[in-house]
């Protein structure tokens, strides 16, 4: 054996092979392909080289060109290395007494195991911006210990770490997503039973999809609209027929809040209440609010004339706008809660409704000096109000002179 051969010319020690279980000794590598130094045995042989040069040398003899299919893969490189190579790389292992052995796969399954869960654990809990750095850091330095376990005589399973790791972020990282896309479709999908459609779906194209938790003052307007009569009409008619008209109505009431980029805020018996600028900014919301109440209008002549000849009763509408401060968001219970609005300003268009007449939409002094250039109004003039000390002046919508929306 050339080990023993040259610990016998050098008067050294032979080291103790260190074998794994299954017999086998484990190369610590010296040298990268080419770092060798070689020499043509023609040229040996022909007497171009000295060969004094060998004098104190280790000379293995072998195929140093690619045709001779002599090349082999090794760990600590990407080029293929001559059979003769890793055999001087062999013996360097041997005269340094460098030959680490694999520690127990029970050992090396807990080591990976830890690494894993550290970058799992991290890539769950935090951001991406920090959990990202984590992993390069723990999989770079999962590495750098198997380098100092291997000069220290123990060899642990790198690739593992080029494995699991990154495996274990990558888990994360897309389960992450596929909760992240759950959640903005079932907000969306209940988002879209409130709030406008467009809204929505420009709302997610720029990704703002939070909803403040909780109360916030903002300002509004907020629109109330029910039916006239619908006690009587309700008790004349069977209940398929007041089904039929009060689906046609909330139809209408829904489609025109969101024409106009409102948020559908409750049915309330008969009634429909809207906000508008809440719980996302909208531009010129107070005519929103008002070109809504002149819709509804419009539209419940056609629904009248319908069930009067249908059914032989009128159907007709009264509508109260008013704008305001009010408080905002989600009220109610841990388990049970509505996203509303409350306060004098809800109260006031409330009220505004109920003194209405048939197909009269009354708003207050606040709307109309909002909106003035862009409606015809007939001065109803100050009018008490249940729960109110003090009377709001109001006036009755005639016809809106313009249905641009100011941007």
């Amino acid at each position: 054996m050339i080990y023993s051969k040259y610990c016998e010319r050098t008067g050294e020690p032979e080291n103790a092979l260190a074998l794994d279980k299954s017999g086998r000794m484990w190369i610590n590598y010296a040298g990268k392909p080419g770092d060798y130094e070689h020499i043509s045995f023609a040229d040996v042989l022909n007497g171009n080289v000295d060969p004094r040069i060998f004098s104190g040398c280790v000379v293995f003899v072998g195929a140093y060109a690619a045709g001779l299919q002599d090349q082999y893969s090794v760990p600590n490189s990407s080029a293929q290395m001559f059979g003769v190579e890793i055999h001087a790389n062999i013996l360097q292992c041997m005269i340094d007494d460098r030959m680490p052995l694999p520690v127990s796969r029970l050992t090396a399954a807990l080591i990976s195991a830890a690494a894993a869960l550290i970058v799992f654990i991290a890539s769950k809990k935090l951001k991406l911006a920090f959990s990202l750095p984590i992993t390069l850091i723990a999989t770079a330095g999962y590495g750098f210990g198997g380098v100092l376990l291997n000069a220290h005589g123990s060899t642990i399973p790198l690739a593992s770490a080029a494995v699991f790791m990154p495996l274990a972020f990558l888990f994360n990282l897309i389960r992450r997503y596929a909760l992240q896309t759950i959640e903005k479709h079932r907000i969306t999908a209940a988002f879209k039973k409130y709030v406008a459609p467009q809204v929505v779906d420009e709302m997610f194209k720029k990704g703002e999809y939070t909803v403040k938790l909780g109360g916030e003052n903002r300002h509004i307007a907020v629109l109330f609209v029910d039916i006239r009569g619908f006690t009587p009409m309700s008790e004349a008619l069977e209940p398929e027929q007041v089904v039929d008209i009060l689906n046609s109505y909330l139809n209408l009431t829904t489609n025109s809040i969101f024409a106009n980029g409102g948020t559908l805020d409750k049915f309330i018996g008969d009634a429909t209440m809207a906000v508008f600028n809440a719980p996302f900014d909208l531009d010129d919301y107070i005519f929103r609010a008002v070109k809504t109440a002149w819709d509804i209008v419009q539209g419940g002549n056609e629904i009248e004339s319908k069930y009067m000849e249908k059914y032989g009763r009128s159907v007709s509408f009264g509508v109260g706008v008013n704008c305001g401060n009010a408080v905002v968001g989600n009220i109610g219970c841990d388990f049970r809660m509505d996203y509303t609005a409350i306060g004098d300003t809800v109260n006031t268009a409330a009220r505004l409704e109920a003194n209405a007449k048939r197909g009269q939409v009354l708003i207050s002094e606040s709307v109309y000096e909002q909106v003035k250039d862009r409606v015809e109004v007939e001065p109803i003039g100050e009018i008490p109000l249940k729960g109110k000390s003090k009377g709001v002046f109001v006036y009755s919508l005639v016809k809106i002179l313009s249905d641009g929306v100011e941007k």
